[in-house]
């Protein structure tokens, strides 16, 4: 699947009819949402940690949390 690496999802890989498409029907909530849009601008979870003062673990939970609820949907 050109979507993964590893067990991480590749968010910038989908086109834009497919985020749509995710944003429509993952039920994304908070910061799931927010977390979403920027990965799926390719922002890396470092950088994302740093714009939302959060630790890039936290980042990594929220995204866990969003690969779940994508893995669901596809």
């Amino acid at each position: 699947m050109p979507y993964k690496r590893g067990n991480d999802m590749i968010v910038s890989n989908f086109t834009v009819p497919e985020l749509n498409y995710l944003r429509d029907n993952c039920n994304f909530v908070g910061y799931e949402r927010i977390v979403f849009d920027l990965r799926s601008e390719g922002i890396s979870i470092e950088e994302i940690a740093d714009r939302l003062n959060f630790t890039p673990d936290g980042i990594k939970k929220i995204s866990r949390k969003i690969n779940s609820k994508i893995n669901r949907v596809l």
